[in-house]
């Protein structure tokens, strides 16, 4: 199967963190190119809306601390951001602001909602179609 991946040289990615972390800073050139690759499961479908949501709350919660400035309100937050998440985290702190996050958070509900709800739904056409939309917001 190994030799059978590199001849097809079929890149998949399944680290969603990545997707949405491009998503947040509005790279649609990235976004598109990670939603290609990026291998979105069924069963992890509320995962991921959990994830985008605890991204939000947290940017929700730095903008609502700022102090002298925005990296004392990063450090100051809790839990701490990890170092190697600070840069993209600091990047999308700047770009969204707390209307487009609670207008983002209402969003993400109607998907999950529409999820739970209804069995015959494409889930990963949901969740690809809110990744757009998230860049969209984010350029907004």
């Amino acid at each position: 199967t190994e030799k059978l991946q590199i001849l097809l040289n079929a890149k998949v990615n399944d680290d969603f963190n990545k997707l949405k972390d491009e998503a947040l800073m509005g790279n649609k050139k990235n976004t598109n190119l990670l939603l290609s690759e990026t291998e979105i499961e069924n069963e992890k479908n509320i995962f991921y809306l959990n994830t985008i949501n605890q991204r939000l709350n947290k940017i929700f919660e730095v903008n609502d601390k700022i102090f002298n400035n925005l990296e004392e309100a990063i450090d100051n937050v809790k839990p701490p951001i990890f170092w190697k998440d600070k840069p993209n985290f600091t990047y999308q702190a700047k770009k969204w602001n707390k209307l487009k996050i609670k207008k983002l958070l209402v969003q993400t509900y109607e998907v999950e909602k529409m999820i739970k709800s209804n069995n015959l739904i494409e889930k990963n056409l949901l969740i690809k179609k809110l990744i757009v939309d998230i860049c969209e917001l984010a350029n907004s």
